[in-house]
């Protein structure tokens, strides 16, 4: 069992030899700028993060920063955990992204669990949104325990606010 004050630095991440879920570096910034324009694209997001910006939250102290899934040293998935100082003891999950060719493996499911552990021992609530065609993106969350709350941000894409209380 991981310890309650689990840290990127402790972190274990997959149980595979091929993919291992980890906290990214700046190592991982061309990497990770490539991965997120791939979902910008795709999704046709508007809301995006300049390179600077990723550079930023990849410098955050635990547990905020990006989680990365690789394989092989190519990064094949990445969410975000980020701050929501708008809310008391309360983080974002943004930019939960999988390769196409990485998809249905549970990569989401594995990058969730992770930024979930790390983020226990700090905040009590994580809120996320999503678009209405993220369908695949709305049953993992209700999958995972996270309910429906009242829109939180003004993100002008996002149509459904989720949030799940974790459990130190």
């Amino acid at each position: 069992m991981d310890p309650p004050s689990l840290s990127c630095a402790m972190a274990t991440g997959s149980s595979s030899p091929e993919m291992n879920i980890r906290c990214a570096t700046r190592d991982d910034l061309p990497q990770l700028t490539a991965l997120l324009d791939r979902y910008y694209t795709e999704w046709e997001v508007v809301q995006r993060d300049a390179p600077e910006r990723v550079s930023k939250y990849i410098d955050q102290p635990d547990p905020f920063g990006f989680a990365v899934a690789e394989e092989k040293s190519v990064l094949a998935a990445c969410v975000l955990l980020r701050p929501l100082p708008s809310m008391v003891s309360a983080a974002e999950c943004k930019r939960l992204y999988v390769l196409p060719e990485y998809r249905g493996i549970g990569l989401a499911s594995r990058l969730m669990d992770y930024v979930e552990r790390l983020a226990a021992s700090k905040v009590d609530w994580i809120y996320l949104d999503t678009g209405a065609n993220f369908t695949a993106a709305q049953s993992l969350y209700h999958a995972r325990g996270y309910e429906s709350c009242e829109r939180y941000n003004n993100n002008p894409q996002a149509t459904r606010f989720f949030r799940k209380r974790l459990l130190a």
